[in-house]
């Protein structure tokens, strides 16, 4: 199972890459659009999206994408509790990007189921 973390910041897309080195199936977008974030997934293939909400500041860009992605298990990292409830009505789940714990255990869990 492949999974790929879409994120506008490059540190955070950093710190998350040394954490998940021993993983070659963790791939990593720094993504400043939709069509940036569009790109990455079909060149990638990847069968769970980890997606930041915003890819610029104060854009909407993961509810876009969102809806604009079949097939490929999304789970929003966003940090924005305020789209929270819309992620839930689009059947995606919200994790704390900065929990490496968290992100550790939805990805094993995920591995697991496939």
């Amino acid at each position: 199972m492949k999974f790929l973390f879409v994120d506008d910041d490059k540190h955070m897309l950093g710190a998350l890459s040394r954490a998940f080195s021993s993983n070659p199936n963790v791939a990593f977008a720094e993504c400043h659009s939709v069509e940036d974030a569009l790109k990455a997934i079909s060149e990638q293939k990847p069968d769970v999206i980890l997606l930041d909400h915003h890819l610029t500041e104060d854009g909407d860009e993961g509810f876009e994408i969102a809806d604009r992605v079949s097939g490929v298990k999304i789970v929003s990292t966003t940090t924005d509790s305020f789209v929270k409830d819309e992620y839930l009505k689009r059947g995606i789940e919200r994790i704390n990007k900065s929990s490496l714990k968290e992100l550790r255990d939805i990805i094993a869990k995920l591995s697991a189921t496939n």
